[in-house]
C-alpha cells in the first residue's frame, strides 16, 4: 500500500470510528464521568505534559510506550489488527488503573519522595497514621530511603555506560523493578486522591489540592506498602508475558481486572490494607456495570488513538527524522487520551463503587 493510499484508507476510518464514538459517548450511560473526567483533563495541563514527557523518554530509553507492538502487522488489513489492536487496547487500559504514567523512568524520582515521606513520618508521627510509628516502621522507612539513593547511582553509573560486575547488575535490575512498583503504587493513590480534592475541595485554593493530595497519601503510606507488593506482582507476571494469547496473558489480565479498584480503594477508604481490599471488592458487586461500561469505552477510544499513531508513525518511517520531530505530539496525544480515559474510571469508582458510608443513600445516578 503506497503512502497516498494509506494516508486515505487512515483518513477515512478514523473519521468513521471517530463519528461512531462520538454517538456512542453523546447517549453513553456513564457520559457525565466523561465528561467531568475531560475537565479535568483540561484543569491539569501539567499532568499531560509530564505523561507526555514520561512516554516519549521511555520511548527513547527502549520502551515500546508510543510505538506499541502494532507495527509488526499489516495496518490495510483490518483482519490481521483487529484482534491484537483490541487486546492490546484493553490490556492497557486495565493497565492504567495500576500505573498511569510510565514506571521507568518515573522511579528515577522516588528516592526523593522516600526521602521526604521518612523525614515527616518521623517527625511528625501522629500526623502520618492512626498511631505513632512503631520502631520498626520508622527502620524500615529509612532503610528503604537509602537503598533507593544507592540503587539511583546505579542508574546513573548505567546510563554513564559503567561496566559493572554480573552480580551488582543484577542487583540493579532486581531492585529497579521493586522501586518501579512502589512508584506505581504512590503515583496511583495521589493520583486518586487529587480527583478526591477536585470532588470534594478542601481549600478554596485549587493550586493546593496536589499538595493535600501528596500529605493524604503519606498518611496512607501502610495502604501504598500493600498496593506495592501487588504491583510487584503485576510487573514481574508483565515480565514472563510474550504476547497476547498465551495463558499468562490472560492470567495477568484476570489478576488486573480483578485487583482494579484496589489503588483508589486505598486513596478513599481509611483504615486497614485488608479493609480497603474488601471495600474494592465490594465496590466490584456494588458498580460491575457502570466499570464495565466506561473500560470498554475506553478500550474504542485507545484503540482508535493507537491505530491513528502507529499508522502516522508508519508514513513517517520508523527511526527517521520526521518520527523524531513528531514523538512529542505523538506523545501529548497518547497521554491526553490515557488521561481522560484513566480518570472517568476513577470517577465511577469513586461515584458508583467506593461510595462514603454517609453517601451511600444518595449516590450519584
Amino acid at each position: 500500500m503506497n503512502s497516498t493510499t494509506l494516508w486515505l484508507h487512515t483518513t477515512a476510518a478514523i473519521a468513521v470510528a471517530a463519528g461512531a464514538l462520538w454517538l456512542h459517548l453523546r447517549w453513553h450511560p456513564r457520559r457525565q464521568e466523561f465528561s467531568e473526567s475531560w475537565d479535568l483533563v483540561t484543569g491539569l495541563p501539567w499532568l499531560t505534559v509530564l505523561h507526555g514527557m514520561l512516554l516519549v523518554a521511555g520511548q527513547l530509553m527502549g520502551a515500546p510506550w508510543i510505538t506499541g507492538s502494532m507495527q509488526a502487522f499489516d495496518l490495510g488489513t483490518w483482519l490481521d489488527i483487529a484482534g491484537p489492536l483490541f487486546l492490546g487496547s484493553l490490556m492497557e487500559n486495565v493497565s492504567l488503573q495500576h500505573s498511569l504514567l510510565p514506571a521507568w523512568p518515573w522511579a528515577l524520582f522516588l528516592p526523593v519522595v522516600l526521602a521526604l515521606l521518612s523525614w515527616r513520618v518521623i517527625r511528625y508521627p501522629y500526623r502520618y497514621g492512626p498511631r505513632q510509628q512503631r520502631p520498626a516502621e520508622k527502620w524500615l522507612l529509612a532503610g528503604g530511603m537509602v537503598i533507593s539513593w544507592a540503587w539511583l547511582v546505579l542508574e546513573m553509573l548505567t546510563l554513564g555506560h559503567k561496566v559493572m560486575p554480573e552480580w551488582l547488575e543484577g542487583l540493579r535490575v532486581a531492585m529497579r523493578v521493586i522501586f518501579q512498583a512502589v512508584t506505581m503504587a504512590f503515583t496511583q493513590v495521589v493520583l486518586a486522591r487529587l480527583v478526591i480534592a477536585w470532588m470534594e475541595p478542601e481549600q478554596p485554593d485549587d493550586q493546593k489540592d496536589l499538595g493535600l493530595a501528596i500529605e493524604h497519601t503519606f498518611a496512607r503510606w501502610r495502604g501504598v506498602a500493600g498496593l506495592a507488593v501487588l504491583d510487584l506482582l503485576i510487573l514481574l507476571l508483565q515480565g514472563t508475558v510474550t504476547s497476547g494469547r498465551g495463558l499468562l496473558f490472560w492470567v495477568l489480565m484476570e489478576v488486573m481486572v480483578l485487583f482494579l479498584l484496589f489503588p483508589v480503594a486505598v486513596a478513599r477508604v481509611p483504615g486497614t490494607w485488608l479493609g480497603q481490599g474488601m471495600a474494592a471488592l465490594l465496590a466490584w458487586k456494588r458498580a460491575w456495570a457502570s466499570i464495565l461500561g466506561v473500560l470498554l469505552s475506553g478500550v474504542f477510544i485507545l484503540a482508535i488513538v493507537r491505530y491513528a499513531s502507529v499508522t502516522m508513525l508508519e508514513v513517517t518511517g520508523e527511526g527517521t527524522w520526521r518520527t523524531l520531530l513528531l514523538l512529542p505530539v505523538h506523545g501529548l496525544v497518547l497521554a491526553t487520551v490515557r488521561n481522560w480515559v484513566f480518570l472517568a474510571l476513577v470517577l465511577t469508582l469513586l461515584h458508583h463503587g467506593l461510595i462514603p458510608s454517609s453517601r451511600r443513600g444518595r449516590a450519584v445516578s
